[in-house]
């Protein structure tokens, strides 16, 4: 079936009235909430069996969404996702003030990516909202590729499962922050300190 033909009605419903779904991403598939419904998120929580006490990350479908969930993007974060957006790159920026405190974790910083997944895309603009795009398994077991896998482990706790295939990134990813104009590797993934480093270097 192709992508635009997948019918994610059920997904959007269950995202715009609170509940928890997992979907397909460039990497893994991911638990998806309303990233500013507290409840939702402290839900998604419990089905990863993980205390509430680290960062969930936000994924987008459009530029427009982030500022709403940013209080200040920055000049440096503007120039990494002009480069790898749509793509395995997370950018930890400033939180804006109405963000629920458990989905940042209490660091005031939230990480925001667009992946380069056209089903995932589509997802998160019909709900019109930022997806959290922790991924979909319990906490302590690795991530998966195949919804068999979610629907076996997790299914009965969640309100949808998008079924479809993941990217074919190998890995979870990369995640940075700009710091006082210096960048920091929170986790290199796919995309590497080099090639972050060469894209700012190349706009200097």
């Amino acid at each position: 079936m192709a992508l635009e033909q997948i019918d994610l009605s059920d997904a959007v419903a269950a995202v715009n009235s609170g509940g928890v779904i997992a979907f397909p991403t460039d990497t893994f598939y991911a638990l998806g909430v309303d990233a500013m419904n507290e409840s939702a998120i402290r839900r998604a929580f419990e089905i990863k069996r993980r205390p509430a006490t680290t960062p969930m990350p936000v994924l987008i479908s459009d530029r427009s969404q982030i500022d709403r969930l940013s209080g200040d993007f920055g000049k440096l974060p503007l120039i990494l996702a002009d480069r790898f957006w749509p793509g395995a790159l997370t950018i930890v920026v400033e939180a804006a003030d109405e963000i629920p405190e458990v989905l940042t974790g209490g660091l005031q910083t939230v990480g925001l990516r667009m992946p380069n997944h056209e089903l995932a895309l589509r997802l998160i603009s019909e709900t019109g909202i930022g997806l959290t795009g922790t991924s979909a398994n319990i906490s302590g077991q690795p991530p998966s590729k195949d919804w068999r896998v979610i629907e076996e482990s997790i299914g009965q706790e969640l309100d949808a499962i998008v079924a479809g295939d993941c990217g074919v990134e190998s890995g979870a990813s990369t995640v940075v922050q700009v710091v006082d104009g210096a960048l920091r590797v929170l986790r290199e993934g796919p995309i590497s300190r080099q090639e972050l480093e060469d894209a700012l270097r190349l706009t200097a």
